[in-house]
C-alpha cells in the first residue's frame, strides 16, 4: 500500500511538472494570442497584437484600434478574419485598452483566464508580434506596481517593448493572463495595464451589451 501511494505520488508530481514547464504553457496559450492589422482613416496601418477572449471578444491596446476603420485579425494557425466593431469605453478614465468584437472562433483560438493577482519578482511571459513576427515569446519579471504614465496607472516589466507588441498579453507561469502590454522601450522597460483595469473594461462592455437588450 505504501509503495503505491508513493508511485502516485510521484505521478502526481511529475504530470505537474512536465504540465507547467514553460514549454508546453506557452504551446497551450499561444494560439489565443493575434495579430492585429488596422486599416485606420485616409489609408493609414498600424500592426499590433491582441488575445481571444470568450464571447468573440479580442482584448488589444485602445491606440492600436483608435480611429479604425477595420481590423484584420491573424490567428496563430494562419487563418484571417476580419473585423468591423471595436469597443473604446471612456467611462473609466486615461484606460489604454479596447476590445475588437468578432464571430465564433472555437476553431481558431486557445481561451485564456484571467489570473487574480501578481507580485513583485513574480516571473512572466508575453506572446506578441514585435514588428510583425508573429506570436513572439519574451520572458521577465514582474517589476513595479502603480507606475503614472500621461495619467494611466500602469505596471512595470523588465521586458524589451516593440512596436507590433501593443495590446498583447502578459502572462504568468500557468499561463492565465495578468495584464495586456501597452508601453515600451528597448532599454529592457514595459509597461501593462492591470488586470483589474483588463476586468472592468469588459463589464462595462457587457452592461452594454445587457442594456440593449433590454
Amino acid at each position: 500500500m505504501k509503495k503505491l501511494l508513493v508511485f502516485l505520488l510521484l505521478a502526481v508530481f511529475g504530470y505537474a511538472y512536465w504540465y507547467y514547464r514553460l514549454p508546453n504553457v506557452i504551446e497551450r496559450v499561444r494560439s489565443s494570442v493575434v495579430r492585429v492589422q488596422v486599416q485606420r482613416k485616409f489609408g493609414r496601418r498600424i500592426s499590433g497584437s491582441g488575445v481571444v477572449l470568450d464571447d468573440g471578444l479580442i482584448l488589444t491596446a485602445r491606440h492600436v484600434i483608435a480611429d479604425a476603420n477595420m481590423v484584420s485579425i491573424i490567428f496563430d494557425d494562419g487563418s484571417k478574419i476580419k473585423s468591423f466593431k471595436f469597443f473604446i469605453s471612456r467611462d473609466i478614465g486615461n484606460v489604454d485598452l479596447g476590445l475588437i468584437i468578432i464571430e465564433d472562433v472555437d476553431d481558431h483560438a486557445h481561451l485564456v483566464d484571467f489570473d487574480v493577482g501578481m507580485y513583485i519578482g513574480n516571473s512572466v511571459f508575453m506572446v506578441g508580434s514585435p514588428l510583425g513576427m508573429q506570436n513572439s515569446v519574451a520572458v521577465g519579471h514582474f517589476s513595479a506596481y502603480n507606475k503614472i504614465l500621461q495619467g494611466e496607472r500602469l505596471h512595470q516589466l523588465d521586458i524589451n517593448g516593440a512596436p507590433g507588441n501593443s495590446g498583447c498579453p502578459v502572462f504568468n507561469y500557468y499561463g492565465n493572463v495578468v495584464g495586456i502590454l501597452v508601453r515600451g522601450n528597448n532599454y529592457g522597460m514595459a509597461f501593462m495595464v492591470p488586470l483589474e483595469t483588463c476586468k472592468a473594461v469588459i463589464n462595462i462592455y457587457e452592461n452594454v451589451q445587457r442594456s440593449k437588450i433590454n
